[in-house]
Order: structure tokens, then sequence, then C-alpha cells
């Protein structure tokens, strides 16, 4: 039953986790996700050209069904990292950050002062504050739309 609810979080973080080229440096989620993306779409013309080159080579029949199990993974591999992913602890040199974007939401009026919350931050939670600070308040990390640039 775990594995069942690490791949429903990975779902859910994939769905969740914006995939801006300025979160791929701090995050890997967003390189393993667009890996995935790219995978899911490659993987039927891969798995036929493999079903191919068994049919017209002599190559024995179970590394050809090996290959195509291992490529047929290679998704679902990623989708578990990420479900792990979403529900790991979040570090403490981003606890700080968290709680300077939930601040803002706050002060916007965007979230909740008193929201019901766990006890432990997660990647999760800290993504679905991500997203709302990319939607209320303009770029990442709390840079106001109303604020002038110079």
């Amino acid at each position: 039953m775990n594995l069942i609810n690490t791949y429903k979080a990975g779902q859910r973080y994939m769905k969740l986790c914006p995939t801006d080229k300025q979160l791929a440096h701090s995050f890997p989620e967003v390189k393993i996700i667009n890996h995935i993306k790219t995978a899911t779409k490659y993987l039927p013309p891969i798995v036929i050209s493999l079903l191919v080159w068994q049919y017209y080579m002599p190559a024995p029949i179970a590394v050809t069904a090996i290959t195509i199990l291992f490529t047929l993974s290679l998704p679902l591999q990623g989708i578990f990292w990420l479900g792990k992913r979403a529900l790991s602890p979040l570090p403490l040199n981003l606890v700080d950050c968290y709680n300077q974007l939930k601040g803002k939401l706050i002060t916007k009026k965007v979230i909740a002062e008193n929201g019901t919350e766990a006890n432990t931050l997660t990647f999760e939670s800290f993504m679905k504050i991500i997203t709302l600070a990319k939607l209320h308040l303009g770029d990442y990390f709390g840079q106001d739309n109303d604020t002038p640039t110079l």
C-alpha cells in the first residue's frame, strides 16, 4: 500500500510542481518532470523499434524483454522518486523561504493565517506555496507586481 501512496503522491507532485526554468537550478524536480514527459512521448516508438529489432535480428528474446521492461520502467521510477521527494521533510534552509512566502501571502489575504498545517513541512507544501506565490505575488519568492522596476 505504501508504494501506491508514493506513486499517487508523485503524480500529484508532478501536476503541482511549476516547470519554470528559474526553478530548474534549485530543484531537480523540474528536470525529472521534463524527462518523464519526454520519455512518455518517445516510449511507444522505442518499444516498437525494439520489437522490430527482435524480429529481424537474431537477438535472444530475453534480452529484448528485459530491455523493453527497463525502458517502460523509467517513467515509473521518476514518478516514484517524485513521490518520495514530495513526502520528504523540507530542509532547514528552505523553511525560512517557506515562512517568508507564507507571510506575504497572508498579508495579501490569499491564504488564512491559521490554516491547517502539518507538524512537518514537506516539499509538496512548499511547491503549493510557490505556485500560490507565482499566481498572486508575481515572480517567485515574493517580488510584487506593484513595485516599480528600475
